[in-house]
């Protein structure tokens, strides 16, 4: 398994530009209908209407490059062209509905953001996860974004070892992983599941008891996470939940980072699928 060390994630870039082009097209349009009718000036207010047809195209776009279409966005420029072909025989019912367009748009492009998945990943969706296994790993791709390609070729390789219980080789492959993370500017998260992995990896292959302090998720971490971190506590039988949901948390941390970020293992990821998905449901 290997890959070349191209950044994951760059094709996401432009969407961050263009979300500001909603609301820049459609309110800039209604502001200039406002202007232009308090001035008096004689303008056909289809000019201006046309900052929400502009509007509505790139946010019809915006939902086409998403894993998951959104079809109330992707339909919102048929229905600029409905109300604006033909203005209002009041300048004032036009600007009011200008103004009630844009309100409009700059709702369902905050609903496409958080609802609809980070843009950039068409070509994935033939590939992807199904149930809440597929769920998280979406949810971690921004986070991923960042991660070295030949990092999250470790994340992979060092998943799949622990999966096919070669305990012995996981730290090996988390000690690189880790080197290649060094200045790439991703969360701390990936740094903390790789020693994670590798400390408990050591501990099952030589067979170790449970120590009293081990290396565990910071609270920072929390919105990275498949599950919510346990209290550090043993319950009257001696049951420290905390050791398990860190390994937990982990593997999964690792397999969001390996398939969003090094497309190439994706097939070797698939072989240890119904073992991640486990994992997932506890």
């Amino acid at each position: 398994m290997s890959q070349t060390d191209t950044p994951a994630g760059t094709s996401a870039a432009p969407g961050v530009s263009w979300d500001l082009a909603v609301p820049v097209f459609s309110f800039g349009g209604a502001a200039l209908a406002i202007l232009t009718w308090m001035s008096g000036i004689a303008i056909d207010l289809r000019f201006t209407a046309a900052g929400c047809v502009i509007a509505s195209v790139v946010l019809a776009y915006l939902a086409w490059i998403r894993p998951k279409k959104d079809i109330v966005a992707l339909t919102t420029p048929i229905y600029a062209l409905i109300f604006f072909a033909v203005p209002l025989e009041e300048p004032v019912a036009t600007i009011v509905l200008e103004l009630l367009y844009a309100v409009s748009l700059s709702i369902l492009l905050v609903r496409l953001k958080y609802r609809f998945g980070a843009p950039g990943a068409p070509a994935h969706q033939g590939n992807a996860l199904a149930g809440p296994l597929g769920e998280y790993v979406e949810k971690a791709q921004p986070a991923c974004a960042g991660l070295p390609p030949a990092a999250a070729h470790r994340a992979a390789v060092a998943f799949l070892r622990y999966a096919a219980g070669d305990y012995s080789d996981v730290p090996v492959e988390a000690r690189e992983g880790i080197l290649l993370l060094d200045g790439s500017g991703c969360a701390p998260s990936f740094k903390t599941a790789f020693e994670i992995l590798a400390e408990q990896a050591t501990i099952t292959e030589k067979s170790l008891p449970r120590p009293e302090w081990y290396k565990q998720f910071a609270a920072s971490d929390a919105m990275l996470l498949a599950r919510p971190l346990p209290p550090r506590k043993k319950n009257d039988e001696g049951y420290d939940a905390g050791f398990d949901a860190a390994l937990d948390n982990a593997l999964l941390l690792l397999f969001a980072a390996a398939w969003n970020a090094s497309e190439a293992d994706r097939g070797h990821l698939r072989t240890a699928e119904a073992f991640a998905a486990r994992v997932m449901e506890g």
